[in-house]
């Protein structure tokens, strides 16, 4: 009965912590999108190369100041 448990809760670990990844690589390539770029900055530049490399999962749960 405790091997069900261990594999159940590491299941719904896994479970959250692909949601949370998914999220901020989404909320990453929103940000992108919405970034002021007509003179281009550190906020446009560090968001879509985080979301073109994957990194837009730990990116994306941050906010970098748009000039």
């Amino acid at each position: 009965m405790k091997k069900l448990i261990i594999i159940h809760g590491g299941f719904f670990f896994g479970l959250v912590l692909g949601a949370l990844v998914l999220i901020g690589e989404i909320k990453c390539i929103i940000k992108a999108i919405n970034c002021n770029w007509e003179p281009v900055g550190k906020a446009e530049i560090i968001y879509t190369g985080s979301a073109v490399t994957g990194l837009g999962c730990i990116t994306g749960w941050f906010d970098i100041e748009d000039k």
